[in-house]
């Protein structure tokens, strides 16, 4: 098995489907979906099993969690998985019918464990060129340089870092991606391979509670500064322009 695409849901019922549709749907067809419901009270659970009845030579997994957050959920799904390479969505994104395969060429042509690519909150658009980005640790200092739904890790990176903290809530992915880009430099591949229903900041879901966000994006600072990846200049730094950034997105939005 290449991929395991790990899809966390919680009260999905409008957007899942959507999600699944683009999995489904992908050129690249060597994968398995696993799937941890993390406490859905909705109908999610429902139209999840029904819509499998009707994929029949798609590999699924359904499990159930109490209302743990993201983190232990995703945790969870990888532990169920069996893909070479972990490909992330969310429940309430999509993707491009080619994401997989472009990743996986790249994967194969480059030699790498950790890639991405960009998003749009538009239509998809037909694929023309295909160019390549590179970010390393320092430039993941500065921002946070890719969205989980773009993410694809190989799985023993993933299992060495540690997975995501689960006592994070907010700003665990980019928790992970700093500590992945310590061993692991990032290909960014410089297209739109994801769909975005709502905005990187300031709208539904957990981007809506900014603050706790900022204060998840302090904790990964400080978690760095701690284990001695950074010093105390560089942490100071990185703290007043997360701040600064802060203040500029509550302000211009």
């Amino acid at each position: 098995m290449i991929f395991s695409v790990i899809i966390p849901c919680y009260n999905s019922e409008k957007s899942v489907v959507r999600a699944l549709d683009s999995v489904v749907n992908q050129t690249f067809k060597d994968f398995e979906i696993v799937i941890v419901d993390d406490g859905s009270n909705d109908n999610t659970k429902t139209i999840i099993h029904k819509y499998f009845k009707n994929q029949k030579n798609i590999k699924y997994k359904y499990m159930y969690q109490k209302n743990s957050g993201p983190s232990k959920a995703r945790n969870y799904a990888v532990k169920n998985s069996v893909g070479k390479y972990l490909s992330f969505l969310d429940s309430d994104d999509e993707w491009h019918k080619d994401k997989l395969q472009i990743q996986y060429d790249c994967i194969q042509k480059l030699k790498i464990k950790f890639v991405s690519s960009s998003y749009t909150i538009n239509e998809f658009k037909d694929i023309e060129n295909i160019s390549i980005k590179e970010f390393i640790f320092n430039d993941f200092l500065i921002s946070n340089r890719t969205s989980t739904p773009c993410t694809v890790i190989e799985r023993n990176l993933f299992e060495e870092v540690g997975g995501f903290d689960e006592s994070l809530s907010y700003s665990e992915d980019y928790n992970l991606w700093l500590k992945i880009s310590l061993k692991e430099t990032l290909v960014f591949i410089d297209v739109p391979l994801v769909k975005l229903y709502k905005k990187p900041y300031g709208e539904s879901g957990l981007s809506s509670h900014m603050w706790k966000m900022e204060k998840g994006e302090l904790y990964n600072y400080k978690y760095l500064y701690k284990m001695k990846y950074i010093n105390f200049l560089t942490y100071n730094f990185l703290i007043t322009l997360s701040i600064l950034k802060y203040i500029k997105r509550r302000i211009f939005g």
